[in-house]
């Protein structure tokens, strides 16, 4: 009976010592884990402090850069742009988290404006523009917000060549350096300039070699503040008639830096030109002398706008005036005109030809051949005047029609007076069949014959009046002009002969003009339209 309350307090006894045990082994195990969890915050801690002294020591070591640097710029020591570039080189590459985080490039203003101020003080900008250049790219290479190019150890700061453009974020600090030391000095500079004196040429080139350093803001005011207004000023006073400067020198030069902005001189330079050329002879090469240099400035469509109403209708009158005689030729009025050449569009200086001189050319030609000449003194003026033609204008299509219409015309004659026996000089005929060879107009080689060969005339297309009539695609004057051929008669323009402003030909012995495919001839001194068979009627007679 006495064993029994005592195992009951045993048991107690152990299940207590049991939890005990358990309790203490959770307990134990807890502050193994909070033993663990303080060891790991311990080495974080200590690596914060690490850290913490490792960019404390870099700031300290940045003061103490920056503290060195700021007493040295305010000492009586010289502080150059090389060692100030060195500095900034230093903070952009050894430390270059803190000069980003904390805005370091910002220091530059005030430390670099002394120096560069002092680089700078003797500087002749107009006489000596790029020497500063290489120092200000190395400044703008250095105030970049990227620090992706960096220049090597044997690389001198005032060598680099950069074409990367300022960041924003970094910008502040050049362009206070831009202002307040590289700008009064272009502006003083170009204070006394004049554009038609020698110093356009120097404060072109000067800008020329700061323009790929300056930002685009500071060019920009500085071409709008001070060239522009001048240039506007010049280009209004500008008198072509008394200036004996031409007005391209001195705005020429500008046409890169300020580009279309200088849209806005050239319609008063044009009426200008357009009112000095009123009173304008043909053989004057001044208005040539002003106009060439702008052919390839002017928009086209400008420029042949000007040359139609001044220039062209002038050299029109003059080659219109020019005798045309074999015997004794005056050039002078065809020289004016090709001088033209590569100034006026080479369309319209054809027009002229095709208009002003081939019909009157042709029918000189056409006298000259029927008049017994000698023919080999006209294949001779043929092949001169084709000769005096540069290859441009001689490709267009009216010339090349007028040189064939005029040897087609002597192969005809020649031809002819085969036939009916007349003189003809020994090789002329030959030589007429080479011409046509060479112009590539021969269809066929010329058939081998014991006789001496005769000349053959190349093939035209066939063209009727009918298809004339009714078919625009087919001119009516070339219709006739066939016709006249199959009949052996010639249709030649009249030189200078108009009616109601339509060119008169000569149509066999009747003198004729077209009118809406409708031929009108002149009859009993009246002009009367006319039928076909008519008018071949009346031509035979």
């Amino acid at each position: 009976a006495f064993t029994l309350p005592l195992l009951h307090n045993v048991s107690v006894l152990v299940d207590t010592a049991s939890a005990d045990i358990q309790r203490l082994t959770r307990q134990c195990a807890t502050e193994k884990d909070n033993l663990l969890t303080l060891g790991v915050e311990n080495k974080g801690a200590k690596a914060r402090v690490e850290e913490g002294e490792y960019h404390v020591s870099r700031l300290e070591s940045i003061m103490t850069l920056i503290e060195s640097t700021y007493k040295r710029a305010i000492s009586a020591e010289s502080l150059t742009l090389e060692a100030l570039a060195d500095v900034f080189e230093l903070l952009r590459t050894t430390y270059k988290e803190e000069y980003h985080l904390y805005q370091l490039s910002k220091l530059a203003g005030p430390l670099i404006v002394p120096p560069m101020r002092k680089y700078l003080h003797d500087w002749n900008a107009l006489e000596d523009p790029a020497s500063p250049v290489a120092a200000m790219k190395a400044w703008r290479w250095l105030l970049r917000a990227d620090g992706a190019s960096k220049r090597s150890g044997s690389e001198s700061i005032m060598a680099i060549e950069d074409s990367v453009a300022v960041n924003s974020a970094d910008a502040e600090a050049f362009l206070q350096l831009v202002d307040e030391v590289v700008m009064p000095k272009l502006l003083s500079a170009a204070a006394n300039w004049s554009p038609k004196t020698m110093q356009t040429q120097q404060l072109v080139r000067l800008l020329e070699a700061w323009e790929q350093v300056l930002p685009d803001e500071s060019m920009k005011d500085f071409m709008q503040t001070l060239v522009l207004p001048k240039l506007k000023s010049e280009v209004d006073m500008w008198n072509p008639r008394l200036d004996p400067l031409p007005i391209h020198s001195w705005v020429h030069p500008w046409l890169f830096l300020i580009g279309a902005q200088m849209e806005e001189f050239y319609p008063v330079i044009r009426y200008k030109i357009g009112t000095a050329l009123v009173e304008w002879h043909p053989g004057d090469l001044s208005a040539l002398n002003i106009l060439k240099p702008w052919a390839n400035v002017f928009q086209p469509q400008h420029m042949e706008a000007l040359l139609a109403r001044c220039v062209l209708p002038k050299l029109a009158i003059a080659l219109r005036e020019m005798p045309i005689n074999p015997a004794n030729q005056n050039m002078d009025p065809f020289t004016w005109i090709m001088n033209w050449v590569g100034t006026a569009p080479i369309h319209q200086l054809s027009k002229i030809f095709e208009t002003e001189f081939f019909p009157r050319w042709i029918n000189i030609l056409f006298q000259w051949l029927t008049a017994k000449p000698d023919y080999e003194e006209v294949t001779r003026w043929y092949l001169n005047w084709k000769s005096l033609f540069p290859e441009d204008l001689a490709k267009q299509e009216s010339v090349k029609l007028a040189f064939t219409r005029a040897l087609d015309m002597m192969n005809n004659v020649v031809a002819g007076a085969q036939i009916v026996g007349k003189y003809v000089q020994e090789g002329v005929q030959e030589n007429l069949q080479y011409l046509k060879v060479a112009e590539g107009r021969s269809k066929e080689e010329p058939k081998q014959t014991t006789s001496r060969p005769q000349p053959k005339l190349p093939e035209k297309p066939k063209i009727s009046i009918a298809d004339a009539m009714y078919n625009n695609s087919v001119s009516f004057k070339e219709a006739l002009e066939h016709l006249a051929e199959e009949r052996g008669m010639l249709m030649l323009p009249k030189a200078g002969k108009q009616q109601r402003g339509k060119q008169v030909y000569a149509f066999g012995k009747v003198s004729i003009y077209l009118d809406n495919r409708i031929v009108y001839a002149l009859v009993g001194g009246d002009w009367k339209p006319l039928a076909i068979d008519e008018l071949l009627t009346k031509a035979a007679k």
